[in-house]
């Protein structure tokens, strides 16, 4: 009897306690804007519940011991009841139930808590008792651990089982609270300080926050065409800002593939509004270890053959000299290290394309640094005016062009200093004024004076640089078969 007389008194206790509301009532909760216009008393009192029967049996198999934890449980739940009727007499805030509830600092760790049903549940409630001043989940969330914390949180709240569903419905209710308020994507970024973050907001996963809002505002905002990397141009301070933070990020595995995507969007903006290399080192005055990730990405965007005439632009100006050389340094030796011959080099550089412009061309310096480079690490001997009379298609073609560029006030100097190297290599081959027309410009031996002038030209410029090179005139007979 002593045993069926604790049970009557456990079963009475368990008539008074309230569960709160189950996992499935935050959910909903957080999600409903009207309720129905109940007593709100009526969600806090006793539910009516069918009694069970127990025989004897029933009886010894329960134990006094798990009666008592029930008993403790069921207590438990009772003064908890308590507590929220409490606060809703007060109007306490949904801020101020939290702080009661003493869930840390942690909102990932609140998320996961059971209190998080009692938490639902006031909400709940104090809606019913103030239609006209209604507080949210996200906003007690929000008010409480701040923008940034909360969208953290979620994102990774939102993949594990026990709490997907919840974070999945608050992350729609963060981005749907800050459209109602009109905030911007540039506001959005400030509100989750990912600029605080440097380089490492490309990681974070408050970026995915941000990129949802940004899609968000473009559905519901007409013509607004918000992109990522306009926000956090914006964000970061302006297009050098970024660019800087973005070559730094492509050195960390986490945010590599971001950085190199934004990176390659920005060079296209900056490709169709045609600004220059030159523009782009005098802007960026990176470090030296950002400096040298540059030259690949530059490159790939905006060509061999400009940014090498780019870099030997840049190394004029104070400013960006040294960052030139070293860059123009570690274009050479990617070349090198990638197996380019210097005919490769002359082809990258498109100066085949220039035509005689070629000869006064920036791109011609790098040329000739290249085969310098590649001679020393290559043992070889190969020399500019070889180059180019491949280029030009054979020493006669180049010749001529320099004899015609040197007609030209803005090429005479340039034009001039080439074909001294030409007639140079002449001379070191053994080259006299009539072996230049038989062997270079194919004319029959026996038919020298139908050379044309340019050529007749030509053979007489070389016997004066003979001459005055060897010291000895230049007195050749025409060879007879």
């Amino acid at each position: 009897m002593r045993l069926t007389s604790f049970l009557v008194l456990a079963t009475a206790a368990l008539l008074a306690c309230v569960d709160i509301v189950s996992a499935d009532k935050v959910t909903k909760t957080i999600t409903r804007n009207t309720m129905a216009d109940t007593d709100y008393a009526n969600e806090l009192s006793a539910s009516k519940r069918m009694l069970r029967t127990y025989d004897e049996n029933d009886e010894e198999r329960a134990g006094p011991g798990k009666i008592v934890d029930l008993v403790k449980s069921s207590t438990s739940k009772l003064a908890d009841s308590a507590k929220m009727n409490k606060y809703l007499l007060f109007n306490k805030n949904g801020v101020q139930v939290l702080n009661k509830m003493k869930l840390g600092d942690d909102v990932g760790a609140a998320l996961k808590s059971s209190k998080m049903n009692a938490l639902a549940a006031y909400i709940d409630l104090f809606n019913k008792k103030h239609p006209n001043n209604k507080i949210s989940m996200i906003g007690t969330l929000t008010a409480r651990y701040g923008d940034d914390a909360v969208a953290d949180a979620l994102v990774s709240a939102q993949r594990y089982l026990n709490t997907e569903t919840l974070a999945k419905q608050l992350r729609k209710d963060q981005l749907a609270a800050w459209l109602e308020k009109d905030k911007s994507v540039y506001d959005v970024f400030k509100l989750l300080k990912l600029g605080d973050d440097s380089y490492y907001a490309l990681s974070s996963r408050k970026l995915e926050v941000l990129e949802d809002y940004i899609s968000l505002f473009n559905r519901e905002k007409y013509f607004s065409e918000k992109t990522l990397l306009s926000t956090l141009t914006v964000g970061f301070g302006g297009e050098t800002k970024l660019a800087k933070l973005l070559v730094g990020a492509k050195e960390n595995p986490f945010s590599r593939e971001k950085a190199m995507g934004l990176e390659s969007a920005l060079f296209n903006k900056w490709l169709a509004s045609k600004k220059q290399p030159e523009t782009v080192f005098k802007d960026l005055r990176l470090d030296v270890n950002l400096e040298l990730s540059l030259i690949g990405t530059i490159t790939a965007h905006y060509g061999d053959d400009i940014v090498a005439k780019a870099l030997v632009s840049a190394r004029t100006a104070p400013s960006t000299e040294w960052m030139a050389t070293r860059l123009q340094s570690q274009q050479l030796e990617g070349w090198l290290k990638s197996g380019k011959s210097v005919d490769d080099v002359y082809a990258l550089l498109k100066l085949k394309d220039d035509g005689v412009a070629a000869i006064v061309s920036r791109k011609l310096e790098t040329l000739d640094a290249y085969i310098k480079l590649f001679n020393r690490e290559k043992s070889a001997d190969e020399s500019l005016i070889k180059a180019m009379a491949t280029g030009f298609g054979g020493e006669d073609k180049l010749a001529t062009t320099l004899a015609n560029a040197r007609l030209f006030p803005l090429m005479h100097a340039k034009a001039t200093q080439l074909q001294k190297a030409q007639f140079a290599q002449w001379l070191d081959e053994g080259y006299d004024s009539i072996s230049v027309l038989t062997k270079i410009f194919k004319v029959e031996e026996a038919n020298l004076a139908g050379a044309s002038r340019s050529q007749k030209s030509i053979a007489k410029k070389f016997k004066a640089f003979y001459e005055r090179e060897r010291g000895v005139p230049n007195v050749v007979s025409p060879r007879r078969s």
